[in-house]
């Protein structure tokens, strides 16, 4: 019984995060998954970023995403022209289950009065993919034996183990440096063609288009500290997933390591249960930015997980835009 309660709590909780799309705990470290109007958005000549997350081992076998994406600015007068690609990997082996998206990400940044004003959009192909012989259906069931018999004819003829299709996402962002604080405020909004997603040869299922927004803050406290505050809403249809939380970092001077952070984020939304509580921890060492996170599970499937869920990394690299090799002064000669 422990582990049939365990199987429909994954179950539930697969289809409300198949929902709401692959997303990160770590959501700012992957800026072009969260809004395409991101791309581009850091100080230095380009930036390359991959994560990976482990999450639920404990039922089954794991889901597994992994994400490599790479950006890089393109000056245009006085304004900004970026562009990247963002290539995913979601794999839930537990139900044979796996999704691959390659997307082109392009954005255009103005500054009006010290206002930053961007704009991006991201287009791309998903793949996904399903084991058609791992999976039992309803028709297999053997009452008189109380299992499944996959030797039994399924009924399903209209089943097709592949899809493919086209998908595009768009996304809107403003920043401003006040005298105490920089705010960034995004929002994106993905599947705005309303793709076919379905298995089935006979049946039309689109998606439902997703809406985000996102507020990051960075707060310098003095010369040592300053505070990362984040906050992260989406919604589609009559799912929601927000992530509210945010670190502290300690900057330290003339040392390989430039600085270190501490935080903790919660995932929770309006209108249903907490999911998760999660630590996160990360350090800058030349030009990369390592982040960690380990999701505490405070939803009702902790009772049967014991609150061992999911694990990610995130690494980020920066290229500086100039870095000399060596210094000349020139000397005039007499």
């Amino acid at each position: 019984m422990r582990q049939l309660a365990l199987l429909i709590s994954s179950l539930f909780l697969f289809s409300v995060g198949n929902a709401q799309d692959i997303h990160l705990t770590q959501f700012y470290t992957n800026q072009q998954n969260l809004n395409p109007a991101m791309v581009g958005m850091y100080d230095g000549a380009y930036r390359a970023v991959g994560n990976y997350r482990h999450q639920w081992p404990e039922i089954n076998k794991a889901i597994t995403t992994g994400m490599v994406g790479f950006d890089k600015k393109f000056f245009f007068f006085k304004d900004e022209i970026d562009a990247g690609i963002l290539v995913v990997n979601d794999n839930f082996a537990g139900f044979s289950l796996n999704t691959a998206k390659i997307f082109l990400t392009g954005a255009y940044k103005k500054v009006i009065k010290g206002h930053e004003l961007r704009a991006g959009i991201q287009m791309g192909v998903v793949f996904k993919s399903t084991d058609l012989s791992s999976q039992t259906f309803p028709d297999q069931w053997v009452y008189q034996n109380g299992i499944f018999d996959p030797s039994v004819y399924s009924g399903e003829d209209n089943l097709k183990a592949n899809q493919t299709f086209f998908d595009m996402n768009l996304g809107a962002a403003w920043s401003h440096k006040f005298k105490k604080f920089t705010p960034t405020v995004g929002f994106s909004i993905f599947h705005v063609t309303r793709p076919k997603d379905t298995y089935f040869s006979t049946h039309v299922e689109r998606l439902r288009t997703r809406q985000s927004v996102q507020v990051l803050v960075d707060v310098p406290i003095n010369a040592s500290f300053s505070a990362e505050p984040k906050f992260m809403y989406m919604w589609t249809t009559k799912v929601s997933d927000m992530m509210l939380g945010g670190n502290v970092k300690y900057h330290i001077k003339n040392a390989m390591i430039k600085n270190v952070y501490l935080g903790i984020l919660y995932r929770g939304g309006f209108g249903r249960n907490s999911d998760a509580v999660a630590p996160v921890a990360g350090f800058h060492i030349k030009n990369f930015d390592i982040g960690l996170s380990y999701d505490l599970n405070v939803s009702k499937l902790s009772a049967q997980s014991n609150q061992k869920t999911t694990f990610e990394l995130s690494i980020i690299y920066t290229a500086p835009i100039f870095l000399p090799k060596s210094i000349a002064i020139p000397c005039d000669r007499y």
